[in-house]
């Protein structure tokens, strides 16, 4: 039997709706917590913020078919009303599971981040109120139409008999639009890199029908992402082929920024963490990383000695080329605190847009992002040149 995505959606909303929320007050439309602004890298959750969490003000992710109606009007159009599969690959399963994940964070992200701009929180305020008026109407359509996409991708999860994904509690590491806006485009690369993935992986597992529905997301979080580059004086389009990513770098990623740890409940959430490792953070302490070939700088946290750690490499993903493996130079030990180098001939290289940088176990060499991170000890630094 086929179902479509709108009625999916409606009995998923209906199950989420029925398990228990962990902790937070209700009524979700939080203002962003001030939080210091982070280096091109993941880090884990600060403490003594107040998390974000749902339910929204208007009950999401509970949904009725009166505030379906209004999602899509506020998205400018439907779930997609498409028939659907009633059996998964078990791999397949992960992949929606992941996306999901993302998505309803990204619905946390952009409902704070409007909240913020349109109660005029101290770094969010725009003098100009053409153009306050113009990113307050384009973030309405993106909060309505990531809230589209977790429906949908939780109604194919659904229709197949797997459990949705419910939310978990967000921290967001940035106190003003400007750095606001460029997290978004730095996520918004990495899910761009992911549903690459994501693609690759549904062919491989015989579920190959779904890849139209992610081609025309990714083309969605593109035309996003355009938008925040332009937002940030940059060019739209920052490079001629988008940086691969791996499920594996998503997912750290994303508990490394925004997850409070332990607040993601339901089967679904489980599942997901059962599956997909969450890697050890590496963060990039080199700021302002320009165009040029350059030894980049990074801290772990880690009780290897620094010969074991001299034996790793760090490896760097950008665009659809062979990754660059670079030998692991001037390590220093304080405690659990390594910090090291690592040359990265950007500038050689053409590296603009987002780089992926991992630590990994082998020297490789690697033939393709998957493998690299198969290797990966600490990761995923993320590292925007353009």
């Amino acid at each position: 039997m086929r179902n479509s995505i709108t009625a999916a959606a409606l009995l998923g909303a209906a199950a989420v709706s029925a398990v228990p929320q962990w902790g937070g007050p209700p009524g979700g439309d939080h203002p962003w917590p001030p939080h210091s602004r982070p280096s091109s890298t993941a880090s884990a959750p600060s403490a003594g913020q107040t998390p974000f969490s749902f339910p929204l003000s208007d009950g999401f992710p509970t949904v009725t078919p009166a505030l379906l109606e209004n999602i899509a009007e506020a998205a400018h159009g439907l779930i997609p009303n498409g028939g659907l599969a009633s059996q998964l690959a078990a791999g397949s399963v992960t992949i929606f599971e992941l996306i999901a994940f993302n998505e309803i964070f990204e619905v946390a992200f952009f409902t704070s981040l409007l909240n913020n701009v349109t109660t005029n929180v101290p770094g969010f305020e725009i003098p100009s109120q053409t153009l306050r008026n113009y990113i307050i109407n384009t973030l309405t359509a993106v909060v309505a139409q990531e809230k589209t996409h977790y429906l949908g991708v939780n109604g194919i999860l659904n229709a197949s008999s797997n459990a949705g994904i419910i939310p978990c509690e967000y921290v967001f590491p940035t106190s003003d639009l400007d750095s606001a806006t460029n997290l978004a485009r730095t996520f918004t690369d990495v899910v761009l890199g992911t549903l690459q993935d994501a693609q690759a992986g549904l062919a491989a597992n015989g579920d190959a029908e779904y890849i139209p529905l992610i081609a025309s997301a990714v083309g969605q979080e593109g035309e996003q992402n355009g938008y925040y580059r332009s937002l940030l004086n940059l060019i739209p389009s920052a490079a001629p082929f988008l940086t691969r990513s791996a499920a594996q770098f998503a997912f750290s990623a994303l508990n490394q920024l925004f997850i409070v740890p332990g607040s993601c409940p339901g089967p679904a959430n489980a599942a997901l963490f059962k599956a997909i490792p969450i890697f050890s953070p590496l963060t990039v302490t080199t700021a302002n990383i320009a165009l040029k070939d350059q030894p980049i700088s990074f801290s772990i946290s880690s009780n290897a000695t620094e010969s074991e750690i001299a034996s790793y490499s760090v490896v760097f993903v950008n665009q659809q080329n062979v990754p660059f493996v670079a030998s692991i130079t001037n390590v220093k030990i304080s405690g659990d605190v390594v910090t090291f180098d690592a040359f990265y001939p950007a500038a050689t290289l053409i590296a603009d847009a987002l780089t992926i940088a991992a630590v990994t176990s082998s020297k490789g060499p690697f033939g393709s992002v998957p493998a690299v991170a198969a290797a990966t000890l600490f990761g995923p630094g993320l590292i925007e040149i353009n």
